[in-house]
Parts: structure tokens; sequence; C-alpha cells
């Protein structure tokens, strides 16, 4: 009898606590705000690409398609900031990454999306480059851009399962860009 009745006071304490406990109800808030946040991250990610792919591209619109070597090398000079600049905010967004690791209830549907649109500004971008000036002059500053962009991808597929499935007939179109490029180096 008087283990009924402990089993019966445990029970009851147990269902009393984890019914009034607000602690469930402060971190699902906090876990909305963190999904927020990395929302916020990667469309600010974006918005500051689209600046400097806007800036390469005003710049280079005057600039005649297959320039010749000297104007392409000035105009490969003038953008290179910008190049730089993209490798730079690729680079760091690998901490949005991260956060998105320890929370791990990102929603799909949103990263898929953003990264995405990064993947078509990036292929657009560089395919007006190719276009413009080539590979040669840009090559240097291009090869840290995409390290970067690799970067970032496979640590945003460890928090999405098979974001570089959805994204990799972008990332096949981008590579495909600047490998042409490189075969049009070759003597």
């Amino acid at each position: 009898m008087k283990a009924s009745l402990l089993t019966l006071f445990a029970f009851g304490g147990f269902l009393a606590t984890s019914i009034a406990s607000p602690l469930a109800v402060d971190t699902s808030v906090e876990k909305r705000q963190d999904i927020d946040a990395i929302e916020t991250s990667l469309e600010t990610l974006f918005t500051q690409i689209q600046e400097q792919t806007g800036k390469i591209n005003a710049t280079l619109t005057p600039v005649q398609d297959a320039a010749p070597e000297a104007d392409a090398q000035t105009a490969a000079d003038a953008i290179a900031p910008q190049l730089d600049a993209i490798a730079d905010l690729l680079d760091k967004s690998s901490s949005i990454a991260k956060r998105a690791i320890v929370e791990g209830r990102f929603v799909k549907e949103d990263i898929f999306k953003t990264v995405s649109l990064i993947l078509w500004e990036l292929l657009g971008t560089v395919k007006f480059i190719l276009i413009k000036i080539g590979l040669g002059p840009v090559l240097i500053h291009l090869v840290p851009l995409i390290l970067a962009l690799v970067k970032l991808l496979k640590a945003l597929d460890k928090v999405v399962d098979g974001l570089l499935i959805a994204v990799k007939f972008i990332v096949d179109d981008l590579l495909k860009a600047v490998g042409l490029g490189l075969l049009g180096l070759l003597p």
C-alpha cells in the first residue's frame, strides 16, 4: 500500500512538473529565433553578393566582348576588389553553416532557395566575366572565390542532407564555365 501511494505521489509530481515547466516554451521560442537569424544571415549574404556582382557588371558593361589583352587586364584589375570581397563573404558565411549545424532544424526550402539564388548570381557573373575579358586576367581572383563557395556548400550540406544534390546542376554549370575558360588558356 505504501509503495503504491509513493508511486502515485512520484507520478503526480512528475506530471505536475512536466506540465507546469515553461522551459519547453522558452526553448521553442529560442529555436525559432535561431532559425530566423540563420535565414536573415543567408539573405544578407545574398544581398551583399548582389551588391558586389552589380559593381562587377557595371564595370564590365562598357568593355567589349573578348577584349584585347590590355583592356582585359585593366578591367580585371578594376573588378579584383569585388571578386575578393565575394570570396571573403563566402568564407565568413561558413559561420552561418556552423550555427545551422548547431541548430539542426533549418527549414530546407528556405536554404535551398537562398543557396540556389546565390549560385545563380555567381554563375551569371562568372559567365559575364568570361564573355567580356576571358579567364586569364581574373583566374587568380576566381580561384579563392570558387574554393570559398565549395567550402560553404560542403558546410551547408551537413545541415541539410542532399543540398549538394539539389544544387548540383547549378554548380555543374558554374564549374563548366570555368573549365571551358581554362581550356581556352591552353596553347
